[in-house]
């Protein structure tokens, strides 16, 4: 009774702690996401409304700049057309009045603009009016001396009155311009801005927008509405109109916040506005807020609304997580109480699937009592574990003696090609190779070319002086020597022989590796005379070039000769491979299942402290266990005794399989572990095992070696084979390591990689695996960027294999 109140009151006492941690943990979960969603939706907000509100006034600008650019081409037309009737001015006296009148009319007829022009005389009295809506007059001699028209024109530049309502209609303006010759007077137009009128009311910004022009007082004298022209609109109390009539206040307009304003008829507006600084005109486009800002307030709505839908997604997932870790998480607090309190019986039953479950075992692998035996299976567990590092490393010489095996030239062939190609070079008659025996330092024919088959004979039987020969001084002064004309050369040692075959001259060429003489290279020519330094040059670059290839098929020979014995030592490392494999997993099993039955209490309570070591023990040996069927897997493919097991299969299944097996790995380092699989995936036929065995093996790496991230798996069926791809945000492999990655017994030499365990073969299997399928396996990395490793299957294996 008193065990179980005390019980009964833990449990009472540990509950509101529990309550509180799940509160903890769902508020800050909500509270991270909620507050990351909060913040960056605003900031996109205020960017995205900052920069549509900067593009709509820009683009409002241009096309006030756009339409200030057609008035002033309006008004230079009208300049010009004016100018043109001035020509006459340097006619004869008796001629320019009359010339003047028709010019005139003229104008009149090509300028629709110009409903009145007249010529005042150099002292400012009307001579001369033509107009559309009043009797023309000569010789009027009305006084204009004082007015502007006539005094501003005279001052040397042209005139443009105010904006003014002629009969109280359409608005007019009135241009005046001096002749080329003062004497000749200053001709006056009057101007009809209708037309600029017509080119404003053609401008629409979205469906409501419109574009006004106001003169320098305020009045609206362009607007598609003409009624408020004819009224003759003052708008100089709009905040747009005075901030461009103050001009540096207009620039600011354009650029900062005055970019909304009150409109002509009521409501904001967004604004912009174009000058025609020579007239004092501005142009201005205007649109309605509410159609302006139309899609910034639909955009921010549905940003709105993604953010509040990812709160409410973050307030759910909090809570469940929050539940599946905190109710786990007591269960594990009041077992180990029992067990601390003597209760070595008890067992706590978490049933997770992750690293919670894991530590639930231990803590019931710990509740046994094993010391008696921890002295002898430590000892044992410690000779164990040095006998399979001893055969580890014997099997990794044993690899690396496998890929040195290459396969073989033919070095004659060689020899040939290249004396065959001196001689052609040299444009000479004949040529042989001498290599030297390393055994005696002697020299040997080993090529040659263009040589009778009794000059042959005679080369590799008759012995000479060495000392005497070229070749001796060739490679003595490790440069070529040349023979000009044998006649002249009574010490050299096969003189006669040269000369009976019909040769003249020689020239002989080392060949040199560093420091080492591989041979000699010697052409001969029947014409005598010094050898061009061209060919020599050329026959001694020729030379060294060829060094290489004849070393490299000297070694390959050699390996040609030892390939027998290569292939018998490779088999007997297969087999070996495979024997000390199955020898090394029968004892292991047998310390594993011992220390399975301990931990059962087949034989009795052990002490805690045994426990804890042999629970140290089975985790070792699991690997070790793992370590040695990878080896037996490469012995058994590198032996042909693997075998597929072809059947249908479902790669969804594979995929699912693996997930299953890896994802508690994943949530133990708070790794996403992310999947893919496109819709409607086909049935495959192959060895489904083998396939996850690969799969496996992929994702396992890239939780191994990523820390923080994710981990994603996609799958697709593509041009009749399936495509795989583990993608993870690790610390990526370098292109020197990418070369080498699938080869047996090959790790990634870094700090971080030293600190995972494994033995270098589990890429290699997965390989020689997928090749088995017919497929083909890759890794596309760099440095700091994560890896993406997949693998190609055919979805028909055994059908492949028959059509190949």
């Amino acid at each position: 009774m008193t065990g179980e109140g005390e019980n009964h009151t833990t449990e009472t006492a540990r509950a509101p702690v529990r309550g509180r941690l799940f509160r903890k943990f769902a508020i800050l979960f909500v509270g991270l996401v909620g507050g990351v969603l909060i913040a960056s939706g605003a900031m996109q907000a205020y960017f995205s409304y900052e920069e549509n509100k900067e593009m709509l006034v820009r683009l409002q600008r241009e096309k006030a700049n756009a339409a200030a650019a057609v008035i002033k081409q309006f008004v230079r037309e009208i300049e010009n057309q004016i100018a043109w009737t001035m020509h006459s001015s340097f006619l004869p006296r008796a001629q320019r009045f009359e010339q003047r009148r028709i010019d005139f009319l003229r104008l009149l007829r090509q300028a629709p603009a110009i409903t009145e022009i007249s010529l005042l005389d150099a002292a400012g009295k009307e001579q001369l009016k033509i107009s559309r809506l009043s009797m023309d007059v000569i010789g009027g001699g009305k006084d204009f001396s004082g007015d502007p028209r006539f005094t501003e024109a005279k001052a040397g530049k042209p005139y443009v009155s105010p904006v003014y309502f002629r009969q109280q209609s359409e608005p007019y303006v009135t241009l005046s311009m001096v002749g080329p010759r003062r004497s000749a007077g200053v001709t006056v137009a009057e101007v009809n801005l209708k037309l600029i009128w017509d080119e404003i009311s053609q401008i629409r910004v979205g469906r409501k927008g419109y574009a006004y022009v106001v003169d320098s007082r305020g009045l609206l004298i362009a607007h598609p509405d003409i009624g408020l022209v004819l009224r003759k609109t003052n708008l100089s109390a709009l905040s747009q109109v005075i901030a461009a009539r103050k001009g540096s206040g207009g620039a600011a307009l354009a650029s900062r916040a005055v970019q909304i304003a009150d409109g002509i008829g009521g409501g904001k507006v967004l604004t912009a506005h174009g000058r025609i600084d020579r007239l004092g005109w501005t142009v201005f486009v205007e649109s309605p807020l509410d159609e302006a800002f139309g899609p910034i307030y639909d955009s921010l709505a549905r940003t709105g609304i993604l953010i509040l839908f990812g709160l409410v997604l973050a307030a759910i997932a909090g809570l469940v997580l929050a539940r599946r870790i905190i109710v786990p998480i007591g269960a594990l607090q009041e077992g180990a109480a029992r067990i601390g309190a003597g209760d070595l019986t008890s067992r706590i039953a978490v049933k997770t699937g992750d690293e919670l479950e894991v530590l639930a075992g231990q803590f019931n692998d710990m509740a046994a009592d094993l010391q008696e035996s921890y002295a002898t299976l430590e000892r044992r567990v410690a000779e164990r574990t040095a006998e399979l590092s001893a055969a580890l490393e014997q099997l990794q010489a044993l690899g690396e003696v496998g890929r040195a095996v290459s396969s073989t030239l033919d070095l004659q062939k060689v020899l040939e090609t290249i004396v065959a190609q001196a001689v052609k070079l040299s444009e000479t008659d004949g040529g042989t190779i001498h290599d030297i025996d390393e055994s005696t330092g002697e020299f040997r024919l080993q090529a040659t070319y263009g040589l009778s088959e009794e000059h042959i004979k005679e080369l590799g039987t008759r012995t000479f002086d060495p000392s005497m020969s070229s070749i001796a001084m060739a490679t003595q002064q490790r440069a070529p020597v040349e023979i000009p004309d044998l006649l002249e050369r009574r010490g050299y040692s096969r003189r006669e022989l040269s000369l009976q075959a019909g040769f003249r001259a020689l020239l002989a060429v080392p060949l040199l590796h560093e420091d080492r003489v591989l041979g000699a290279l010697i052409v001969r020519r029947k014409a005598p005379g010094h050898f061009d330094k061209k060919a020599i040059d050329l026959l001694q670059t020729f030379a060294s070039q060829s060094v290489l290839p004849i070393q490299n098929a000297r070694l390959f020979q050699e390996i040609e000769e030892k390939g027998r014995q290569i292939e018998i030592a490779s088999r007997h490392k297969s087999q070996f491979l495979a024997n000390m494999s199955h020898e090394l997993r029968t004892p292991l099993n047998a310390i594993l299942g011992y220390t399975e039955l301990i931990l059962d209490e087949i034989y009795g309570p052990a002490p805690e402290k045994v426990r804890e070591v042999l629970d140290r023990v089975q985790a070792n040996g699991r690997h070790l266990l793992g370590l040695i069927n990878e080896v037996l897997d490469l012995a058994k493919i590198e032996a042909g005794e693997l075998e597929l097991s072809v059947d249908a299969y479902s790669m969804a299944d594979v995929v699912h399989t693996v997930v299953t097996a890896t994802e508690s790995l994943a949530k133990e380092k708070n790794l996403a572990l992310n999947v893919t699989t496109a819709p409607d995936l086909p049935t495959g036929e192959g060895d489904e095992r083998r396939i996850a065995q690969v799969l496996l093996n992929l994702v396992g790496n890239a939780i191994k070696f990523t820390d923080e991230g994710a981990v994603g798996i996609t799958v697709a069926a593509e041009n009749g084979a399936f495509e795989v791809k583990v993608v993870d945000t690790g610390p990526g492999i370098t292109a020197a390591d990418q070369k080498e990655i699938f080869e047996e017994f090959h790790q990634i030499d870094s700090s971080n990689t030293k600190e995972k365990a494994g033995t270098g073969l589990g890429l290699a299997i997965a390989k020689r695996i997928v090749e088995m399928h017919g497929g083909r396996i890759w890794v596309k990395s760099s440095p700091g960027q994560g890896s993406t490793f997949g693998f190609s299957l055919p979805l028909r294996v055994a059908q492949r294999e028959e059509t190949s």
